[in-house]
């Protein structure tokens, strides 16, 4: 599931939404996850998009709160 199909429309600029599709990104590679389909794509996404609607926005801090998020269930 890419995060963009997550994301409200309107709520993050161009800018924001590339950090935080890096992040997923990254967390996908760091976990090595590559099929898309499995259920803890879809949690890293939505911990990303709960830590950048708190106002994180920097990529790797984005990174490091999904990580901390889906590890720590």
């Amino acid at each position: 599931m890419p995060i963009k199909g997550m994301l409200d429309s309107g709520v993050f600029n161009p800018r924001e939404i590339n950090e935080m599709a890096a992040a997923f990104e990254s967390v996908l590679a760091a976990l090595n996850l590559v099929d898309r389909t499995d259920p803890i794509t879809e949690l890293i996404a939505k911990a990303i998009v709960d830590c950048a609607r708190q106002g994180e926005i920097d990529r790797v801090k984005l990174h490091d709160c999904a990580i901390e998020a889906v590890t720590k269930h």
